[in-house]
């Protein structure tokens, strides 16, 4: 039973609703966590205006401690929409206010349309959909909203020892048609302190998550003549869409430099323009120590060569999901330390060894700590399930596009359900913005995604006659 036409007369509140979620700032935010906001003022704010939205629908909602909330319907066995309410920070280059909600050229634009308040709230107006077609289904439908999904996922820790786990389901938080296998991802830090304190360099920050691709680097510099950066500045082979400034003069002598690349999710390195390794290329020009250039040429050999874990020697691939990335994520390097964050997202037929032990034998060689921050083993859902037939018949039967399944090397909620794939909603062909400056969602993308998820509730939750 094809809801369209339902759907198409919800657009202006769907598009409303959007909009809403996108103005508020729901990043992370621990130094002002509460009770009932565990990740800041901002995630609790989406959250209940999120879970508010869906008990004026006529839902059932819970609000699970301001670690995550559920908006469900229905009776019977569990079915599971697994989608966040909380965003990377916005980073810079944007070309409106990233809180905005802006509507141009078709597009809502803001941090969060595509990833992924945009693609969590189709899955509700789905829901209202159903319901207002009183169609009844045999299973219960749980939207729930998880508040930690881009740093750590601790909601989701905290929730599934909580509450009732659902058997099968899907991430609105990828792409579509089906994404069956997902890798596994991690995380490490890598640190030191000097044998002595550097001459030239006072800090190199660059980065703010592991899983992004970082877009700005900020160097510190002193005892280096102005005149010498600007002239290796302007001789500097500075790719497309990159480029490297002297920003200001400081007292002391120190100057400081800003550079620029172009962001992009952590699990596709090759989409963006790291900034903190062009930074890095930058500074092997200059008349550095011996040490400071030791530090700085082993960053560029090991997480800054290549996109697979050349310079790590963990270039491992599969065929269920191809090859490991690997993305330099964030980089703290001053006169007396550094540390930077890598990550990595493996093939689905690896473990954590394979990959961990090579590295740590390499920081070792430099008495380098080795530390994991986050782990998630890798996942796979047959491409023959009833789970993948099913969704892959409702995208098929409302876009008339080719179905088929694949493997990312994305970490969606997906991997938080013993039968979990992520589905949608980035249609194939379309550009990768997500973590990006300027994200959006189609107006008319969000629709058919909104189509997509409602026909595909029907063919897992309701009798055949009302698919």
């Amino acid at each position: 039973m094809r809801l369209d036409r339902q759907i198409d007369l919800m657009k202006e509140d769907i598009i409303a609703a959007i909009q809403g979620c996108i103005r508020i700032k729901s990043v992370k935010d621990v130094e002002h966590a509460t009770p009932g906001a565990p990740f800041g003022p901002g995630i609790k704010e989406a959250l209940e205006w999120t879970l508010a939205l869906g008990e004026k629908f006529g839902f059932v909602v819970k609000n699970v401690e301001g670690y995550a909330g559920h908006i469900e319907m229905g009776t019977g066995d569990l079915l599971g929409i697994l989608g966040h309410i909380d965003v990377v920070p916005e980073g810079d280059g944007w070309s409106v206010p990233p809180y905005s909600g802006t509507i141009k050229d078709g597009k809502i634009m803001g941090r969060g349309a595509l990833d992924d308040k945009g693609p969590t709230l189709t899955a509700l107006f789905a829901m209202k959909a159903i319901k207002d077609a009183n169609i009844p289904l045999n299973m219960r439908v749980r939207l729930i909203l998880g508040t930690d999904e881009e740093s750590g996922w601790a909601d989701m820790d905290y929730y599934l020892k909580k509450e009732e786990i659902p058997q099968i389901g899907f991430a609105p938080d990828a792409e579509f048609p089906v994404i069956h296998a997902e890798k596994g991802i991690l995380h490490l830090e890598l640190s030191k302190s000097h044998a002595r304190s550097f001459t030239h360099l006072v800090s190199v920050q660059g980065g703010e998550r592991a899983n992004v691709v970082p877009d700005v680097c900020e160097v510190t510099l002193k005892g280096i003549a102005s005149e010498v950066i600007a002239k290796q500045l302007k001789d500097f082979p500075f790719t497309e869409s990159v480029s490297g400034k002297l920003t200001s003069l400081k007292g002391n002598d120190e100057l400081t430099l800003t550079f620029r690349g172009v962001g992009a999710h952590g699990s596709l390195p090759q989409n963006g323009k790291n900034a903190i390794l062009y930074a890095l290329q930058f500074l092997r020009t200059l008349p550095l120590t011996s040490e400071e250039q030791q530090m700085i040429d082993y960053i560029l050999k090991h997480p800054g060569t290549g996109f697979n874990g050349e310079g790590f020697g963990v270039t491992l691939r599969d065929e269920p999901s191809g090859k490991l990335s690997l993305n330099l994520g964030i980089l703290e390097l001053t006169s007396n330390e550094v540390r930077f964050v890598i990550d990595i997202r493996y093939p689905v037929t690896y473990q954590l060894n394979d990959v961990f032990l090579p590295i740590e034998k390499i920081a070792q060689s430099e008495q380098f700590s080795l530390k994991i921050l986050t782990h998630q083993e890798a996942h796979h859902v047959p491409k023959d399930s009833s789970l993948v037939v099913s969704l892959l018949k409702a995208y098929s039967d409302v876009t008339g596009l080719e179905p088929f399944a694949f493997a990312i090397g994305g970490g969606t909620y997906a991997k938080a359900l013993p039968q979990g794939v992520a589905f949608g909603p980035v249609f194939p062909g379309e550009p990768e913005v997500i973590h990006c400056a300027d994200e959006y969602i189609s107006i008319d993308n969000l629709l058919l995604t909104t189509k997509v998820y409602a026909q595909a509730i029907l063919n897992i939750a309701a009798d055949p006659e009302n698919r």
